[in-house]
């Protein structure tokens, strides 16, 4: 599989076939069958279904016949054009109209189900942690990092001169975004070009990137050639980097699916591994979100922004897509306690959902949760990285050395370790004001600025 999300000068059917090649060559040494080369191929600059076209003239060329690429009806948005990208093959008359009845098809079926455009960029949920190259992603996580959104593809392009992760190999494309906000976040590095980066990384510099990035700049598979400074950002980084490389997760097998789950559950669970078996033991518990994927309005809306009057669908059987019940939301409220009240109409008679409210206090103290550094206060570290802490490393007491471990985030999908800053080399540990991940509890979300540890 190889992706393109939709940026780049170097998406070109040149470049894709000789990743092509390639790997035929690998399956052809070692006695294989052809591969199947699945191509995920985003438009974003109307060349995809052009570029799709050439590829397809290519394989045919050479005798390749088992390539497969992304395309979708002319109105669909963000993949090629399959009527462009299919010109290029000798398709009987009775294909061609199969083709164009699929599209008719195709975009009636998407108009019935998607009650927004579900293909624009700003539709990406407020919430969704994929960290993928597409603009919607990008820009969402540029704010979540308060970084300016009209420089992320100059730091994404710096991040590339610097460290040449070839577009054409998952998930090399979600590297340079990481590594490009990794950029925009290091004060040492300005300006903000590839000769800063270099003289950063070279003179020692590292770079709050997660571990799977350096298992990926350590691995190193791709065709373009390696530069010194990935091999030298790995130099400046040896704790994290052996720490990624002895990541493994416990395999989830058969013995630990519990015998009340129904076959999609079972599937679920071992094909998708940890998080799969706690969607499934969740949905058994029936406190998964599954019944409001037919209120996308519901669950992809920003919190406590449903207007009064709202109604909605809620699916009761994930099994059965016609058992539904219809729900009119009523409105916010506040408890004499202060939690929220939520109100729903429901077969003529109205419920009350009352929950804690999460913006309520933010105290000082560490069981308040997060609360804000002061700006200035040499001895108070704010949060440069978002994300959930999973745990500290260091503890009360503790006598702090620059370069050393302080943390572990959840940011972007990865786990992220952070070091101990120069300026608080040699001071200790006055406290660690927030709470990491339990076998019962989410940890801290944390946003910049937020009090990430005091010393003394």
């Amino acid at each position: 599989r190889m992706k393109n999300p939709g940026q780049g000068v170097d998406w070109t059917s040149d470049a894709i076939w000789t990743h092509v090649k390639t790997i035929a060559g690998v399956f052809k040494e070692r006695g294989l069958l052809p591969p199947i080369v699945y191509i995920h191929n985003h438009d974003f600059n109307g060349m995809g279904g052009h570029i799709a076209a050439d590829c397809y003239k290519k394989a045919q060329a050479e005798g390749f016949n088992t390539l497969v690429i992304d395309s979708a009806y002319r109105k669909n948005g963000t993949h090629n054009d399959n009527t462009v990208a299919t010109a290029a093959l000798r398709l009987s008359a009775e294909q061609q109209e199969a083709l164009i009845e699929y599209n008719y098809n195709q975009q009636a079926i998407e108009e019935i189900l998607c009650r927004f455009d579900s293909r624009t960029s700003q539709m990406t949920p407020w919430d969704s942690d994929w960290a993928g190259g597409t603009e919607g992603s990008d820009i969402r996580i540029a704010k979540e990092f308060n970084l300016d959104v009209r420089k992320i593809n100059h730091a994404k392009e710096v991040a590339n001169e610097v460290f040449p992760l070839e577009r054409a190999v998952t998930p090399f494309s979600e590297y340079k975004l990481r590594l490009g906000i990794a950029i925009m976040i290091e004060a040492g590095i300005e300006p903000k070009t590839a000769d800063a980066v270099r003289a950063w990384v070279n003179g020692g510099g590292k770079l709050k990137v997660g571990g799977d990035v350096l298992v990926g700049l350590k691995r190193w598979e791709t065709l373009v050639p390696k530069t010194p400074e990935v091999d030298k950002l790995l130099a400046n980084m040896p704790d994290e980097l052996e720490a990624a490389l002895g990541q493994k997760a416990k395999l989830v097998t058969p013995a630990d699916i519990p015998a009340s789950f129904t076959a999609q559950q079972v599937h679920t669970a071992l094909g998708y591994q940890a998080k799969g078996l706690e969607f499934a033991t969740a949905q058994a518990k029936g406190t998964d979100l599954s019944p409001l994927l037919v209120a996308p309005q519901v669950l992809h809306g920003r919190p406590r922004s449903l207007k009064k009057g709202t109604t909605f669908e809620l699916l009761m059987d994930p099994t059965d897509a016609t058992s539904r019940a219809q729900v009119e939301f009523l409105g916010f409220g506040v408890a004499p306690n202060k939690d929220i009240t939520m109100s729903f109409l429901h077969e003529g008679q109205t419920m009350t959902v009352t929950m804690p409210d999460p913006d309520a206090a933010v105290a000082a103290s560490a069981d308040s949760g997060p609360r804000k550094a002061e700006p200035g206060n040499a001895n108070q570290l704010p949060t440069v990285v978002p994300g959930e802490l999973l745990s500290y490393v260091v503890n009360v007491g503790d006598k702090l050395v620059a370069g050393a471990p302080l943390c572990i985030l959840e940011s972007m999908k990865m786990e992220m370790k952070i070091s101990v800053p120069a300026e608080l080399d040699g001071k200790e540990v006055a406290s660690l004001p927030c709470k990491g991940r339990t076998k019962e509890k989410q940890g801290d979300i944390l946003a910049p600025g937020d009090l990430l540890i005091e010393v003394k």
